[in-house]
C-alpha cells in the first residue's frame, strides 16, 4: 500500500458513517479499523512512508493514556532500580515483596512517593525531593526509541454512539504524522501531557524485577509530538 492508496481507503470508510464495532470492548475501535482497511496487524505497509506506519485509532471523546514507548533511564544496569526501590519504594501488606515502586511521575509535582521529573537541554531527569539523583533519559536515546517505535503514525479519530448497548463508530478525521520532534516532546512533558510510569519491585529472593519504564502521552495529545502532519480525511 502507498499513501495514495491508504488515503482513498479512509475517505471510502469515512464515506459509511456509524459502522457497528467489530469487538466489545476497549480495543473494538483499533480492531474494527483495521478489519476496514484489510490488515491484520497494528501497521500499515507503506512503501512511500518509512516502509511501514503505525496505526492509532481512538475515540474523541477518550480522556485515558496510553503507552508512546519503554525506555530505561540512564545510567544501565540494576544499580539504579535498587537505588530508587531502596529509597523510594514501598511495601504492601499483602504480597511478598519487601519494596515496590509502582507510580507516575509528572514534570509540575513531587509525586506521593517524592519522585518528580524534570526538563533540561538534552536530557529528561528523575529528581528526588530529599534525595540528589543522578538518573535521566538523553537525547539521542528517546530519538532512536521513539523513531524504531513510531516513525510514522496514521492517527484516525472517531466519533462514536451507542445504540441497543452495541457501540458504532465514524471515523471521520485521521492524520499521518512523521517526524518526531524531541523539543515538542519535552514541552510536552513540561505540561504532563506526557508522563513516566516506573514499574518494578523486589522479587522474595532480593532480585529486581523491572516490568519497563513507560513514557505515556494522553491519547488527544499524541497529534502535538510529530513536526509533520499530514491530513488524511
Amino acid at each position: 500500500m502507498d499513501l495514495k492508496a491508504l488515503k482513498k481507503k479512509l475517505q471510502k470508510i469515512e464515506k459509511q458513517g456509524f459502522i457497528k464495532s467489530h469487538r466489545a470492548g476497549d480495543t473494538g475501535i483499533g480492531k474494527t479499523l483495521e478489519d476496514l482497511l484489510g490488515i491484520q496487524e497494528n501497521n500499515i505497509p507503506l512503501h512511500d512512508i518509512s516502509n511501514v506506519a503505525e496505526l492509532k485509532a481512538y475515540r474523541k471523546d477518550a480522556t485515558s493514556m496510553l503507552t508512546l514507548f519503554t525506555l530505561e533511564p540512564l545510567p544501565k544496569g540494576g544499580d539504579r532500580d535498587r537505588l530508587l526501590l531502596d529509597n523510594f519504594g514501598y511495601s504492601k501488606r499483602d504480597n511478598q515483596r519487601s519494596k515496590e515502586l509502582h507510580n507516575t511521575l509528572s514534570c509540575k509535582k513531587y509525586n506521593n512517593q517524592g519522585l518528580k521529573l524534570s526538563v533540561e537541554k538534552d536530557k529528561i531527569r528523575v529528581q528526588g525531593r530529599d534525595r540528589r539523583l543522578n538518573i535521566y533519559w538523553d537525547l539521542e536515546s528517546v530519538e532512536k526509541k521513539f523513531h524504531n517505535k513510531l516513525p510514522a503514525l496514521v492517527y484516525v479519530l472517531a466519533d462514536r454512539k451507542i445504540i441497543k448497548n452495541k457501540e458504532y463508530f465514524y471515523f471521520n478525521e485521521a492524520y499521518l504524522l512523521t517526524d518526531f520532534d524531541f523539543v515538542l516532546f519535552k514541552k510536552m512533558v513540561k505540561k504532563d501531557e506526557i508522563v513516566v510510569d516506573f514499574r518494578m519491585y523486589y522479587k522474595p529472593n532480593g532480585s529486581v524485577r523491572n516490568h519497563g519504564t513507560g513514557f505515556r502521552v494522553k491519547i488527544n495529545k499524541l497529534y502535538y509530538a510529530f513536526k509533520n502532519k499530514k491530513k488524511l480525511i
